[in-house]
């Protein structure tokens, strides 16, 4: 696929108390996870941090994509500065926006965003009726219009969803790809994250 990856990995986690980056899963990290799945199928991956390159080094070593490090452009004003942060580092034509937060993604969903977008700016995907604005499709061009929504002075990143020409896929229709729909489950608190690594080990 001719697709490139922001990966938002610079917030505050003030929920969880602690860089849910870094938090263990599987025997590595939820960056690593998500990273290691990424890498088969983003061509360049763009990590928006907001703390010292030097601890991500081990997470992104050995693995096959370009992965850049960059950091936001104002410290912990949400993702859309995480976006507008990696902008000029796209340059395929679709862009796949991630988070820390679910550290199980799924291929086979990412492909199959990426084959339906069309001529959309953006595939959000409907799950119970909350609209998925992250771990989905943008087109490089919706990108733009980030800057201009953020430059204004609006910091929402459902502001800038808004604005664009949005393709909706349904919770069902995904569900027929991937059955558990995890990569649309944020853990944000210790209590989600406990009751997360309790749910894997008894799958």
């Amino acid at each position: 696929m001719n697709l490139d990856c922001i990966l938002l990995a610079g917030g505050q986690s003030k929920r969880m108390g602690r860089d849910k980056a870094f938090l263990p899963f599987d025997n590595k990290t939820f960056l690593r996870n998500i990273l290691e799945t990424l890498d088969n199928v983003c061509q360049k991956i763009i990590i928006v941090v907001n703390k010292d390159f030097s601890l991500y080094e081990n997470q992104i070593k050995d693995l096959s994509s370009n992965i850049i490090l960059t950091k936001d452009i104002n410290p912990y004003e949400g993702p859309l500065n995480g976006v507008i942060s990696a902008k000029d580092y796209i340059k395929n034509d679709s862009v796949f926006i991630a988070t820390c937060d679910t550290p199980i993604i799924s291929t086979k969903i990412i492909k199959f965003l990426y084959e339906n977008i069309e001529d959309y700016d953006t595939i959000i995907p409907n799950i119970d009726g909350k609209y998925q604005f992250l771990n989905t499709i943008y087109k490089k061009d919706s990108l733009e219009k980030a800057k201009q929504i953020y430059n204004s002075g609006i910091k929402s990143l459902k502001k800038w969803v808004d604005s664009l020409n949005k393709k909706i896929i349904n919770k069902d229709i995904l569900k027929k790809i991937d059955n558990n729909l995890l990569m649309y489950e944020s853990i944000n608190t210790p209590k989600d994250y406990k009751k997360f690594i309790s749910n894997f080990k008894d799958s």
